[in-house]
């Protein structure tokens, strides 16, 4: 029952890391789309930066998000470079393009060409042997940061030879460096700061020899997010008022970038967010497994190449609202392939514990109308939502956008982050822009608003649950 019930998974999981095997499959050369989000190492997005592979480029949209169509399939080295402040910047990553599957989350971090160097070394195993199509991953990590995980990460892929050569690496920061392959125990090496001449790193991987499956993961926490379909013409905003609301999403942004590229059935956005604990040793584990359903038993969705992954954002397009899904993670160990290639079941751990959502409808701001003038004590109004347990409105005196630095506290002095922090409701009353269904209207009653200055507005509903959030289209309007 166990094997049949995993089958799908095995799918995803064979397809997403051992692609380069399936690519030789078939007369024809296949291509897919590759795309990700460009960003400087404080976690700013890059926005027109060149982006190119093979012959092809593109460029990073406002919200950093980047997408190459026609990428051949293979191992490919994927750079990125623009000009800020009369400098160049660069960045580059290897991923292996799987066959006419997309390859999402191919992130780059961008530096300064002065401020970055190479890291070059081998891979060999316990009997001195060169390692190939080992993955080498820098995870680079905010100074001061615990194990929470790394925020952004570069990787490169060793030859016969079991050498490789990690570029365009940010020098000045912490670092873990890692090597990992099927069948192997990770070798880990920390780095307290990244410097010129710090090469060679060698890496030695000792054959892995499990008993028993891995230990199941915990799954801590689910949130939905409903968002207009206007989100991507304002995504920092919405990143900043989600961030406001949410300190789990807000420790998760602080390491890294979400892009929102898919759309539900009804045009407007949902991400399911997860999150999990595991009581394995990073050393053993290659990734996650992620499962929904909306019955049991729970379908395989995805998995997560990610030794330090703790958090995943579930976009799928076919996600509707006012249906209840069901989530379960497992935790996936280095020994999920034997040596023929074959999946090994006993690799995966069982499911964690499942937690469930149910998204909600897109909520409907009705006034003021965007770009309306209103008096200095303007009244909200909203259309009322099913399943709507509260309403809360926020105020911005300026278009709000993320801070240099996410993780940042964001009850501190909100001079400090204008934009970030509303304006109403007041730090000393959080709740007093609140109110309670069938409630679907409030007046503002927060500091004086000053006479032909452009506020901002937007309405946050959230079921009784509390883990159900959806938000209105953000609108301008102007004091009379």
């Amino acid at each position: 029952m166990k094997t049949r019930k995993m089958h799908c998974f095995w799918i995803i999981l064979v397809a997403s890391l051992v692609g380069l095997g399936i690519q030789g499959c078939g007369r024809h050369k296949a291509f897919s789309v590759v795309s990700g989000t460009v960003s400087d190492m404080n976690q700013n997005v890059l926005v027109d930066a060149r982006v190119y592979c093979a012959g092809l480029e593109t460029r990073s949209l406002v919200s950093g998000a980047y997408r190459l169509e026609d990428i051949p399939s293979g191992l490919r080295t994927i750079r990125a470079e623009a000009s800020i402040r009369g400098q160049t910047w660069i960045g580059s990553t290897a991923v292996e393009v799987l066959r006419n599957e997309p390859t999402m989350n191919v992130n780059i971090i961008l530096a300064p060409v002065s401020e970055t160097t190479s890291i070059y070394g081998t891979v060999i195993d316990d009997t001195g042997r060169p390692v190939r199509d080992a993955r080498v991953f820098v995870f680079l990590k905010p100074p001061g940061e615990g194990e929470s995980g790394p925020y952004g990460s570069i990787a490169a892929i060793t030859d016969w030879r079991g050498r490789y050569e990690l570029e365009d690496v940010p020098v000045g920061v912490p670092a873990k460096v890692a090597a990992s392959k099927v069948g192997f125990r990770n070798d880990e090496i920390e780095i307290a700061e990244i410097k010129p001449g710090i090469s060679p790193l060698n890496f030695e991987l000792s054959e892995i020899d499990l008993s028993g499956r891995p230990r199941s993961p915990t799954l801590d926490w689910i949130e939905s997010w409903t968002m207009p379909d206007s989100i991507t013409r304002s995504i920092d905003a919405f990143e900043a008022i989600r961030a406001f609301t949410s300190p789990r999403y807000r420790a998760v942004l602080a390491k890294r970038r979400t892009t929102l590229t898919k759309a539900t059935p009804l045009g407007s956005l949902i991400e399911i967010d997860l999150y999990w604990s595991d009581p394995n040793s990073s050393s053993i584990i290659a990734g996650y497994g992620i499962y929904r359903g909306t019955t049991t038993p729970l379908k395989a969705i995805d998995f997560v190449r990610d030794t330090y992954a703790n958090f995943y954002g579930d976009m799928g397009a076919e996600i509707t609202p006012g249906v209840r899904y069901y989530y379960a993670v497992t935790a996936v160990n280095m020994e999920f392939l034997d040596e023929f290639n074959q999946p090994n079941p006993y690799a995966e751990s069982n499911l964690s514990n499942m937690l469930d959502v149910k998204p909600m409808d897109q909520l409907y701001a009705i006034a003021p109308a965007h770009g309306a003038v209103t008096s200095t004590r303007p009244t909200f109004t909203w259309k009322a939502l099913s399943g709507a347990e509260k309403y809360s409105v926020y105020v911005y005196d300026r278009f709000p956008t993320l801070p240099l630095d996410p993780s940042a506290d964001y009850g501190m002095d909100p001079s400090q982050y204008v934009g970030v922090y509303p304006i109403w409701p007041t730090r000393s009353d959080p709740n007093g822009s609140t109110v309670f269904k069938p409630s679907s209207s409030i007046v503002y009653s927060g500091p004086t608003l000053e006479r032909a200055h452009t506020y901002y507005w937007v309405v946050l509903a959230q079921d009784a649950s509390g883990h159900a959030y959806t938000y209105s289209d953000l609108r301008p309007f102007t004091v009379e």
